[in-house]
């Protein structure tokens, strides 16, 4: 072959394509793969759709808010987020986007840090928007997995109404930790752990008709924050005390693994735990309120005291040890997706800052992705509006003029 000729990949022998396949894990790697010729597409068959699972409802029927004629079910559902950059790599043109896959098989573009899709903002140019992706067009990395559980309601129309409590305690569900991808299921089965009724404990098992609630038996605690690494659940209580329980076991064998702790911030109020996996570490990233007023001393309205200490589980010691600040990582702490990124990775971003949601940044004069999340800077102990970083805040929104548009 001319060393300036442009390889043949369509006569790549297929049991080499094969094994390009098998070891690619994203979904969206294996779609590039399939996009990159005719032949190509038609030898490797689409990866798998995350099936559509239906949990029970309720988690608790003796639940006193319960309304007896509520039937239904919860659906469990898996979103992606991505980050988008031009063909020809460049870290300050990169654009951030979480997508949720509809049974339809539509596509529905949501808020990088929220629950929210794109469609609830007052969003000028959202009709803009490319109808279609071609991934040969861009550098496209899956960033994180998410997963929220709605409730799904069946019967005669028009339902029950739902009432504050009910929604609170019966129907609502905090945070949700998965032990497998939907593609990657084991001899272990499929298990979920979620938080519902303001910090309770349930899990359930693939095939079981209803959820085991783990308040049984650590009645008394109320949670903040779960998550799935290295083959075990683990969750933490608003009193710092760390479990874990162990899905592979019929009975879901539960452990102390670190002992509670002070609260930090103004009257120990106000705190907030969250747990993060990356690679095979845990994380425990502790959000709290310095000072009642919550502002700095500074004259900028936009500072504010609002601090996060953060953590990493020492597995042999049983026990969290705090860091040190984050180094050349930026942490995006979402709603129930929060994911690492090194900051090489995103100009504008200087790494050693946590993006997060807060609901002191509601109404900062922008509506969209990223309108109500700020940045604390490790450095100073500050944390800002992002809106405050124009630059930072174009991961977001608004879409980049790079968008290509098929007709």
């Amino acid at each position: 072959m001319d060393s300036t000729s442009q390889p043949h990949w369509s006569s790549l022998p297929s049991d080499l394509l094969f094994n390009i396949a098998n070891i690619l894990d994203a979904r969206i790697d294996l779609l590039s793969l399939r996009a990159v010729c005719n032949p190509w597409r038609s030898s490797l068959p689409l990866p798998p759709k995350a099936p559509l699972l239906k949990l029970p409802f309720p988690i608790d029927p003796n639940n006193p808010n319960l309304n007896s004629n509520r039937h239904g079910h919860f659906a469990l559902i898996e979103s992606f987020s991505y980050s988008l950059e031009p063909i020809n790599r460049d870290p300050k043109r990169t654009w951030l986007i979480k997508i949720q896959e509809s049974e339809s098989g539509n596509v529905i573009l949501k808020d990088p840090l929220a629950r929210y899709p794109l469609a609830r903002y007052p969003l000028a140019g959202l009709d803009r928007l490319p109808k279609v992706l071609n991934l040969l067009d861009y550098r496209v990395k899956e960033i994180s997995k998410g997963y929220y559980v709605e409730f799904v309601e069946q019967g005669r129309t028009p339902y029950p109404s739902i009432f504050v409590n009910e929604m609170k305690s019966c129907i609502s569900i905090k945070q949700v930790a998965v032990s497998s991808s939907f593609d990657k299921i084991g001899d272990d089965g499929f298990v979920v752990l979620v938080i519902y009724n303001g910090g309770k404990l349930a899990l359930w098992r693939m095939g079981d008709e209803k959820w085991s609630t783990v308040n049984d038996i650590l009645e008394g605690y109320v949670y903040d924050s779960v998550a799935y690494s290295n083959g075990m659940f683990f969750a933490i209580a608003v009193n710092g005390l760390t479990i874990s329980i162990d899905p592979s076991k019929a009975s879901f064998e539960i452990m102390e693994v670190a002992p509670a702790k002070p609260r930090s911030g103004f009257g120990h109020g106000d705190t907030f735990k969250y747990l993060v996996k990356w690679f095979s570490d845990l994380f425990l990233i502790e959000k709290y309120h310095e000072d009642f007023f919550y502002w700095s001393e500074s004259d900028d309205e936009d500072d504010y005291h609002i601090k996060f200490k953060i953590y990493k589980m020492n597995d042999e010691e049983c026990d969290w040890v705090e860091m040190d600040g984050l180094k050349d990582v930026v942490l995006f702490l979402g709603d129930a997706c929060s994911f690492f990124v090194w900051a090489k990775d995103y100009a504008w971003w200087k790494g050693n800052c946590i993006c997060f949601l807060d609901y002191l940044f509601m109404g900062s004069g922008s509506d969209g992705p990223g309108s109500e999340a700020g940045i604390f800077d490790f450095e100073d102990g500050i944390s800002r509006r992002l809106s405050k970083f124009s630059s930072c805040s174009k991961l977001f929104w608004p879409p980049p003029s790079w968008l290509k548009h098929y007709s």
